[in-house]
């Protein structure tokens, strides 16, 4: 009888790689190390880095920020004591060395030092700006006898509420009805999608005084007709080395990309995974889709630089921060609830 014994070390040996068009990551499904237990229960909804390679989360179920050091050792955890539980995406301020998160659900963004402190509220919590959007709608609709009151038996009637209440924004309004992403420009202005309950985006001046509103709703009945500027969904923004503004319009598959004066400069759509995610690294520009899908856009030239990902590959997030390395940090949420943060190294 031979008896074998396969070699320990084949799970760090054998790693996962994906790459296109000379992009290659090495694949490492669970970045963060030693949080605390509660915190390790937590889901987190999405993240950013400074400029030392630290990792900030964005965490819910409570609200709170996360630092992490550059090989994902916990540092520390603030905010909880201002956040809501469910916070969207963070951005970390260079100029400021501050923390921006958008506090959805109380219509607000809040701007954070390190040590904790608020260093500046954007809009009034609990006041929406008025976009049409109406939560009650799935609310009536079973008083009235249309729909059946599904929630004992499936769980699911108020993520189901929040997609149909999304659905009735007629119009695009000032600051805010559930924000959903931060950025800044070179000259240091604020630039913030406006998001869940609004079709906008939204630039404030460097103090913090607002100065425009841009965007457009689009039609829900048309989901796959090209409608630059026109969006269903304002889910992430990210402001590049040029100003241009980019905006992952989730439940449309697509991209749209502004300048600072609110046109459309670029635009791409379809097999995108229904984008989430966007990030830069001051090169490049990189779109993760909650079905596994990675996108790389060379923004000097508006053009593909790599395509990564299948369907439902291990990619899935709900949102990416780039480090100046070109290493990349995927945040899955419910697209992947298996993990909390995932790294993809950059392989040179």
């Amino acid at each position: 009888m031979k008896i074998l014994h396969c070699a320990k070390e084949r799970d760090y040996i054998q790693k996962t790689v994906y790459s296109d068009g000379g992009f290659a990551y090495e694949y490492e499904s669970d970045f963060a190390k030693g949080l605390p237990a509660a915190l390790g229960r937590c889901s987190v909804a999405g993240g950013c880095t400074d400029p030392e390679g630290n990792v900030y989360l964005a965490m819910r179920d409570p609200g709170q920020i996360v630092k992490l050091t550059p090989s994902g050792q916990f540092v520390k955890a603030f905010g909880g004591e201002i956040l809501d539980s469910y916070i969207h995406f963070i951005y970390y301020h260079q100029g400021h060395k501050t923390i921006i998160c958008t506090n959805t659900h109380g219509h607000e963004v809040l701007e954070f030092d390190l040590d904790g402190n608020l260093f500046r509220r954007f809009g009034e919590h609990g006041r929406p700006s008025d976009t049409g959007m109406d939560m009650g709608t799935l609310a009536r609709m079973r008083r009235d006898g249309k729909l059946f009151p599904t929630e004992p038996y499936l769980g699911v009637v108020p993520m189901w509420a929040f997609y149909v209440a999304q659905q009735g924004v007629k119009r695009v309004a000032g600051p805010f009805n559930m924000p959903t992403d931060a950025g800044v420009t070179r000259d240091g202005r604020y630039v913030f999608a406006d998001g869940y309950g609004n079709r906008a985006v939204h630039i404030f001046n460097k103090d913090g005084g607002y100065e425009k509103t841009f965007g457009g709703v689009g039609d829900w009945s048309k989901p796959y007709e090209d409608t630059p500027g026109q969006m269903l969904l304002v889910h992430a923004l990210c402001v590049d080395q040029l100003d241009h503004i980019w905006i992952c319009d989730r439940e449309k598959d697509a991209v749209h990309v502004f300048d600072t004066r609110g046109n459309v400069v670029g635009y791409c759509s379809g097999s995108m995974g229904s984008p989430s995610g966007v990030d830069t690294d001051g090169r490049y520009v990189y779109v993760v889709g909650r079905a596994g899908y990675l996108t790389v856009f060379d923004p000097e030239t508006m053009e593909i630089a790599a395509q990564l990902g299948t369907f439902n590959s291990d990619l899935r997030a709900h949102d990416i921060a780039a480090d100046r390395e070109g290493n990349l940090f995927l945040f899955p949420t419910h697209a992947n609830e298996d993990h909390q943060v995932i790294k993809l190294r950059r392989i040179k």
